[in-house]
């Protein structure tokens, strides 16, 4: 309740220390008295570190209410929103009764006015990190996946916690904002590209990204990916540029023409319908790539498929379902494909069809279903070739 000007920064952090004890000072703290509308005085604290149990559901948000210096709760989820779980700190409101109850408070306009001005009070402080890169580098280290997860939620305030989000990319050094990804695009792009997956080193190896990497598109490195293939699909835009998944969304354009489209689709038509069938119990389709220039074969997402965008649903509800069936995209200009096709042994078409899924898996990052089959199909076509 002090003014600003009769206290120090060892005050605060003595403060801090006292309410949350945490044996370190805090990384910023944002002292406010507002007066007007409602009289109220808060003062918030932004540890360094995340506590150990910020993401278990029985954990406790760290804000006390007080009314007139008077405790009222220090475990009512109504004083800031659940992404903001890691803020310490007091609440303290002239107007609210003295016999304010849970009930009442999760109705009560004057509260609901202390929230959002909180809410605003800290996104700003925290976009005012952002201009000290490696103090905001220790900040979203942390707590990002907190704001990611305040993204999806709070639709009021999502512009301003979308400023705040930092990804790894193909361009930039460390992490970078969508600002700075819109800022470096070229003048023609209108969409933010990504790719999720678990691992930065084989995400980057993706073959996916080979025809953005070709056509000097940048993409955003997702890795976090118990989240971010939850919550970024759900994001949409940013300041009008769609967000889209690379693993679902059409390649950059190709300098081949329609009609060497057409021409190389009629060649290899018949490779592609014998691959189709010999993968029919596993991939939705296969196609000819547009997007590869290196590997041999990719899995994308077909974007119109429902089931892709249930299980985003039902992932975000924590419940399983069965995955959607991928598309295998081969590439017609590699040696593999190219000695494939016309090859009149069926049976070995048939293995080498199902080594071009299992290395579009891996390469994707994601499992082989039946590690023992696929050790079995590389030991025959090796003693083919021996």
């Amino acid at each position: 309740t002090l003014p600003k000007s009769k206290l120090k920064e060892e005050d605060y952090n003595e403060f801090y220390k006292s309410i949350s004890h945490d044996s370190e000072n805090p990384l910023a703290y944002i002292h406010t008295k507002s007066e007007g509308v409602s009289t109220y005085t808060t003062l918030f604290f932004i540890p360094k570190k995340a506590p150990f149990d910020m993401y278990r559901v029985d954990y406790q948000p760290g804000v006390k209410l007080y009314v007139k210096r008077v405790f009222i709760t220090d475990d009512d989820k109504e004083l800031l929103p659940t992404y903001l779980r890691f803020v310490k700190g007091v609440i303290d409101s002239e107007d609210l009764p003295l016999n304010v109850s849970r009930e009442i408070l999760q109705e009560n306009k004057i509260l609901a006015n202390i929230k959002q001005g909180s809410i605003k009070k800290i996104l700003s402080e925290i976009k005012k990190m952002g201009e000290d890169e490696a103090k905001y580098s220790e900040f979203y280290k942390e707590f990002g996946r907190a704001l990611k997860e305040g993204a999806y939620q709070d639709y009021t305030n999502k512009e301003a916690i979308l400023e705040l989000l930092r990804y790894k990319s193909t361009k930039a050094e460390g992490m970078t904002s969508f600002a700075s990804y819109k800022d470096r695009a070229n003048s023609e792009q209108k969409a933010i590209y990504y790719i999720v997956g678990e691992n930065e080193k084989i995400i980057k190896s993706s073959p996916l990204l080979e025809s953005y990497k070709k056509a000097d598109i940048e993409v955003l490195i997702l890795d976090d990916k118990e989240i971010d293939e939850i919550i970024t699909p759900a994001l949409r835009e940013f300041q009008g540029w769609e967000l889209k998944d690379i693993s679902s969304c059409e390649a950059p354009k190709v300098e081949k023409s329609e009609e060497e489209k057409k021409e190389t689709e009629e060649k290899y038509h018949s490779i592609v319908d014998k691959i189709k069938s010999a993968l029919s119990e596993e991939v939705k389709d296969v196609k000819i790539s547009d997007r590869l220039s290196e590997s041999p074969s990719c899995l994308v997402k077909d974007s119109s498929d429902p089931m892709a965008s249930m299980a985003h649903m039902f992932r975000a509800m924590g419940q399983e379902m069965p995955e959607a069936k991928p598309i295998l995209e081969i590439n017609a200009d590699h040696e593999i494909i190219k000695k494939l096709n016309g090859c009149p042994d069926e049976a070995l078409i048939g293995e080498v069809a199902h080594l071009l899924l299992e290395s579009a898996r891996l390469s994707g990052g994601y499992e082989i279903k039946d590690p023992v089959s696929f050790a079995s199909r590389l030991n025959k076509l090796m003693t083919k070739v021996f």
